[in-house]
């Protein structure tokens, strides 16, 4: 449970004199601390670690340029699940501590990392699916803005668990950490993967410059760049593209496209055969088509983003899947 100073913040007083009727008279007002916006990324730093953290590191540059108030922080280089707590519990001792409960409001935890229906997943296998063995202390979410953004792979896909009372239920990691935490959480529902992200050639402390092949600089405003980036977001960029501008460190965002291209392709089919057969072999109640596969069929010729789910507290929210129709959560998150 959030620790009860941060429901004790101080409020202070002070004195202001304004006129009243000729006369001179001392009003006293309140001036309460207001907390500072804070955004915490979660970088893993075991397998694919340089591209999760450049990931993060462009999620950060964004959230910066969006909210210039806030307090946007990067946590890197842990690698199994005693580090990870260990920085959980440090983050959980900052915002309840009666020093400094008061001086933040956490808004947003991203986790970039390996994970699956289930668990978040570290070196050598070992797991945290954020249940009550796991013992996550309960962060003070900010009780509007409050939300944990999965960005690893098939964190609500619910039904690759192969188990009827779960599929029926909707249990999934994020589900669960919704319910454990008491706030929001997003999850993907297929393999979240790299799209790279185009960005004018230099950039200044407000403008971006681009210098063409004919020696013309123009230059493009921030705001216009990151228009831009948001449009981008959308679909997932060409493969071979993507796989070159890998290799110029290209900045990326970490999601879940509708897309069965040569990396993700072969994984999904599996699982739409590993969820078809146990439906069809214990002959359950439950759609007999992959209901993840049918969404991809449905809007992947673009390879546009597949709609994440977001549990509130354990309960699921609305989502739209149609053909360029983009869901505001993906939209704020991604």
């Amino acid at each position: 449970m959030p620790n009860e100073n941060t429901q004790k913040c101080k409020v202070f007083t002070a004195q202001t004199s304004k006129l009243e009727n000729g006369e001179v008279a001392v009003e006293e007002i309140i001036l309460e601390n207001v907390p500072i916006p804070l955004f915490v990324l979660f970088a893993y730093g075991g397998g694919g670690a340089e591209e999760f953290l450049r990931a993060a590191e462009f999620k950060k540059q964004r959230l910066e340029f969006k909210y210039p108030d806030a307090e946007v922080r990067i946590i890197k280089g842990f690698e199994h699940p005693p580090q990870f707590k260990a920085e959980w519990t440090k983050l959980y001792n900052e915002l309840t501590n009666s020093e400094t409960a008061c001086k933040y409001a956490l808004w947003q935890v991203h986790y970039f990392g390996h994970g699956n229906e289930e668990h978040l997943i570290f070196r050598n296998e070992a797991t945290i699916c954020f249940d009550k063995n796991d013992n996550m202390e309960r962060l003070p979410w900010h009780p509007n803005e409050g939300i944990f953004v999965l960005h690893s792979c098939r964190g609500a896909a619910y039904e690759d668990t192969l188990n009827n009372e779960k599929i029926k239920n909707q249990i999934c990691l994020a589900k669960t950490i919704s319910e454990e935490q008491k706030t929001r959480c997003l999850g993907q529902v297929t393999y979240a993967s790299f799209t790279r992200i185009e960005l004018p050639s230099y950039c200044g402390s407000d403008v971006y410059y681009d210098v063409h092949d004919d020696g013309v600089i123009t230059e493009t405003s921030k705001k216009e760049v990151y228009d831009s980036i948001n449009e981008q977001i959308k679909y997932k960029s060409n493969p071979v593209k993507n796989w070159i501008d890998d290799f110029k460190h290209k900045p990326s965002v970490l999601w879940g496209y509708a897309s069965l291209g040569l990396w993700v392709g072969g994984r999904i089919v599996k699982l739409k055969d590993d969820y078809e057969n146990y439906v069809k072999e214990n002959k359950l109640d439950l759609p007999r088509s992959y209901p993840i596969y049918e969404e991809i069929q449905k809007i992947g010729n673009k390879n546009q983003i597949l709609p994440c789910r977001v549990f509130n507290k354990g309960k699921l929210e609305d989502r739209i899947v149609e053909v360029d129709v983009f869901n505001q959560n993906d939209l704020e998150y991604n």
